[in-house]
């Protein structure tokens, strides 16, 4: 037999080399899978908060016609802001999850509704309409909460919104009846928990509307909405304008309008948020810090800013104005872009959050004026508070027993 000579060392390398990589490739992909694995079974990372958006009306129901000159309805108006609302909360403020009780044009139940919210455990219902009037000459912008301040402009508007919980049968049939005076005074009861936290964002969005997107004020008023009625959580309804007045009809079926609307809304809940929750969003640079080096080395300012003299601290009638300047969960002394210390601040403490109110006054003139100078110089949030003897009232009440 012929033998056969095989080279030294030539121990079959390509064999061990593929059997080394087949392991490789072996614990390679263990590795990864247990890492899926271990991942897969982590906690869910809970939200910093929940806020639920409404669209009003929807389907079946359009709301308000508007002028007639468009084949747009309220019911489009009010999904095209609320999208935009939601979009941008998703993509600035990622840790706040957003659920949209509709992302289409269907239609909801006014009960069914609420129930999203409160079977969410939400903190935060915001419910987005348009109005209408008889006269074309109306206009302006409105937010509502539940409460038991009822005026006739809130009557005009409860009507109109809760119509359509009469056709939601049999989900309509809870006992909700905002004829029976018994049945609305419970539920306003049951809502004054929430009242303040209400008063609070539907301030800041009527803030912005006016000052931010440039619509007529019509102020924050109370109302018997089921919406906000029913909800488990702060709640506002708000109105961003009249469909029956032809520019503000133009304006709201805009983009850039729409646009303008959404950010305010979103702009008031990112004010409101950050007061009340704990949230990472980079929406703002931080200020800027000193480094410590050359901290040392510079000199204190102690010239007292002027207009630290026009926050008013004298107020002896029953109704008085201030101004919340800022909220945070550090405390400590409120102090100015320049590191000036601002005069007559009440420093209070709600539940691990330090709010600072400024100055007070019988005069509501004077109070905007504070409320102006204090955006100017690092407060760009601070809006005005009413009180009657110690006791917060809505702004609109005061203004009414004051004469404005």
């Amino acid at each position: 037999m012929q033998s056969t000579s095989i080279p030294k060392g030539n121990l079959d390398p390509p064999k061990r080399v593929g059997f080394l990589r087949s392991n490789r490739a072996v614990v390679a992909a263990a590795c990864l899978a247990i890492l899926v694995l271990s991942s897969a079974f982590e906690p869910p990372v809970k939200p910093a908060m929940t806020v639920v958006i409404d669209a009003g009306h929807g389907g079946k129901d359009p709301g308000n016609l508007g002028t007639g000159r468009y084949k747009t309805a309220e019911k489009d108006i009010t999904l095209a802001v609320a999208k935009k609302t939601a979009a941008y909360i998703q993509e600035r403020v990622p840790e706040v999850k957003v659920i949209m009780t509709r992302t289409g044009d269907t239609y909801p139940t006014v009960p069914g509704r609420v129930r999203i919210a409160n079977e969410a455990k939400a903190d935060l219902l915001l419910s987005i309409h348009c109005d209408s009037f008889h006269k074309s000459t109306a206009k302006g912008s409105s937010s509502f909460v539940m409460g038991l301040d009822i005026s006739e402009e809130s009557l005009r508007i409860e009507q109109k919104e809760n119509a359509a919980l009469y056709e939601d049968t049999p989900d309509a049939d809870d006992g909700f009846d905002p004829d029976d005076p018994d049945t609305f005074i419970a539920l306003a009861l049951k809502q004054q928990i929430y009242l303040d936290r209400s008063l609070e964002l539907a301030d800041l969005i009527q803030t912005q509307f006016r000052e931010r997107v440039g619509r007529t004020d019509r102020g924050v008023r109370q109302a018997r909405y089921y919406v906000t009625a029913y909800a488990n959580m702060p709640s506002v309804l708000v109105e961003l304008g009249f469909l029956t007045n032809p520019l503000e009809e133009d304006f709201l079926r805009s983009e850039q309008g729409q646009d303008f609307m959404a950010s305010a809304l979103f702009r008031s809940f990112r004010t409101y948020a950050d007061r009340w929750f704990t949230l990472n969003s980079a929406i703002e640079s931080p200020p800027a810090v000193v480094p410590e080096e050359e901290a040392v080395h510079a000199a204190p300012s102690v010239t007292t800013p002027t207009w630290h003299k026009d926050i008013q601290n004298q107020c002896d009638g029953p109704v008085c104005f201030s101004v919340q300047a800022a909220s945070n969960r550090t405390g400590g002394p409120l102090t100015d872009d320049a590191g000036h210390e601002i005069p007559h601040v009440l420093q209070q403490a709600f539940a691990n959050v330090y709010k600072y109110r400024v100055g007070s006054t019988a005069s509501y003139a004077e109070a905007c004026q504070m409320r102006d100078n204090l955006r100017k110089n690092g407060f760009p949030d601070a809006f005005v508070l009413a009180f009657e003897e110690d006791t917060r009232i809505p702004l609109d009440k005061a203004l009414k027993k004051t004469g404005h």
